[in-house]
């Protein structure tokens, strides 16, 4: 599945930005789990992306300007004991062979080889969220930096982050990407759509889960893109709920976010349905509410259009929609201006989508929202949450821009940005608004993948419904898995 020509063309890329330069990236490491086990290793995304190489304790030197070797990979060695404990290991020799290095040497030669390396190179790109391996490339400098006082040699004295360069790479995906990222949303859809079938009341949130999973181990995604959220109840008002341990209850909602990776590629989508197989007439209202913001937003994906619009539109439908359910009180200007929609839907509606859920690119260029171009990927995902224990919002009468405030948390750091906003919301006028009991404890998100293309956009998550009553019809099929009973009472706090 993997594709080493498709990694050389990247490195080809990088090394172009990357000029007289020298560029460094480390992989993964194996993190431990408990008491001799380790959590099952994942590639380092921006590794993967420019390698290929699969293996822990790795890191990639990109030379652009060297008279040859311009591309080392340095590799743990192969080693019999371990390997008869932990697996194969490529080696020094496979790595050139396998994955294209023009040379390749035991990890442990890395400080020495790199210290050559420096000389002659004035500018070192690595990535910065990495302050381990950050401290470790500046000591190295250090230690060279005396060529350069004593005999004059050129030693490098400024520290770039590839992570940009090799974000801007990634947003824009390639057709070999886009095949691997349709593979995983199909295989999502298709699973999402099984769960919807198994989850009834009495059925355990873990339950539903191993099925969901299950669809995703049996159709060829070895891993999940991150851990499944499936949420009943007022679970689902928990943005990041994740330990799935509630029984589910007659008259729940159930709310699954929910996405398998499949070559590195990750989908994710979120559906919420009734476990009873039928929406009560306040989660119908609310439920027809998020999809108008959800379709509102995916109108707006083409080329030239941006996340922000979706945002806007999405926000302006759910802020007109709440007003007009009771939820907040009118009229909707202000529900915008002053973003009271936000005690509801506090998140943002879309985020570009890869071999990272979250994936790599920046939103604005030069503070301007960015255009989308044909091969960008991302979701679109309102929401509405309501806390089941909040029987009355406090409202600030309060008019601000929500872009001015990030930038400020931004500048200052959130902690002081914080307290700015708190002596603010203080110092404006109040209003206390009920919240009605019958939407209390409701939460409802909607989420999918969607593929801009040269007129419009794919929507790459449409094999599993929307549209509420096709998802009541969804929910009454019987499932094509089985139900296990447990054999004893479900434990606690696993």
């Amino acid at each position: 599945m993997d594709n080493p020509s498709l990694h050389a063309e990247r490195r080809e890329h990088l090394a172009a930005l990357v000029g007289d330069g020298i560029a460094l990236l480390p992989a993964g490491v194996e993190t431990p789990r408990n008491n001799d086990v380790e959590h099952p290793f994942r590639q380092d995304s921006a590794f993967h992306y420019l390698t290929g190489f699969d293996e822990p304790d790795a890191v990639m030197l990109l030379d652009p300007q060297a008279a040859d070797e311009q591309y080392v990979l340095f590799v743990r060695p192969r080693d019999r004991e371990k390997e008869i404990w932990t697996g194969l290991r490529t080696g020094t020799d496979g790595a050139k062979e396998r994955y294209g290095a023009d040379a390749s040497y035991p990890i442990g030669e890395f400080d020495i080889l790199l210290r050559q390396r420096l000389v002659g190179r004035r500018t070192v790109f690595l990535p910065f969220g990495n302050p381990g391996f950050h401290r470790r490339i500046l000591q190295l400098v250090r230690g060279a930096a005396g060529l350069g006082v004593r005999y004059g040699r050129l030693v490098p004295t400024e520290f770039r982050d590839i992570g940009l360069l090799v974000g801007e790479m990634r947003l824009v995906k390639t057709p070999q990407e886009i095949d691997l990222l349709r593979a995983a949303c199909e295989i999502t859809a298709e699973a999402h759509a099984e769960a919807m079938r198994f989850a009834r009341p009495g059925r355990y949130e873990y339950q539903v889960q191993a099925a969901l999973e299950y669809v995703f181990r049996m159709r060829g995604a070895r891993r999940d893109g991150y851990p499944s959220i499936v949420a009943s109840g007022a679970n689902a008002c928990i943005l990041h709920y994740t330990e799935n341990d509630r029984l589910i209850a007659d008259g729940d909602l159930v709310l699954i976010d929910a996405g398998a990776e499949y070559g590195y590629y990750s989908s994710d989508i979120t559906r919420t349905f009734p476990a009873g197989g039928r929406f009560t007439a306040p989660q119908r209202a609310l439920y027809d509410l998020v999809l108008e913001a959800q379709r509102g937003a995916l109108a707006l994906a083409r080329p030239g259009g941006s996340l922000k619009e979706q945002q806007d539109v999405a926000s302006r439908i759910l802020a007109e929609g709440l007003v007009e359910i009771g939820l907040l009180p009118g009229p909707a200007r202000d529900a915008m201006r002053m973003h009271h929609y936000r005690e509801f839907f506090m998140h943002g509606t879309g985020h570009w989508l890869g071999i990272d859920v979250h994936d790599a690119g920046a939103y604005r260029i030069e503070g301007a929202p960015r255009p989308l171009e044909p091969g960008m990927a991302f979701t679109v995902e309102p929401g509405i949450y309501v806390d089941p224990d909040r029987e009355t919002i406090q409202l600030a009468m309060l008019e601000f821009d929500i872009d001015e405030r990030m930038e400020r948390r931004m500048l200052l750091g959130p902690a002081k940005a914080r307290e700015i906003e708190k002596k603010e919301r203080e110092a404006a006028p109040k209003v206390v608004h009920p919240v009605p009991e019958e939407f209390r404890g409701i939460g409802i998100r909607i989420e999918d993948d969607v593929l801009v293309t040269g007129s419009g956009h794919e929507i790459l998550t449409g094999g599993v419904p929307t549209d509420p009553d096709l998802v009541e019809d969804l929910c009454a099929e019987a499932p094509l898995l089985p139900f296990l009973e447990p054999l004893r009472p479900a434990a606690t706090g696993g």
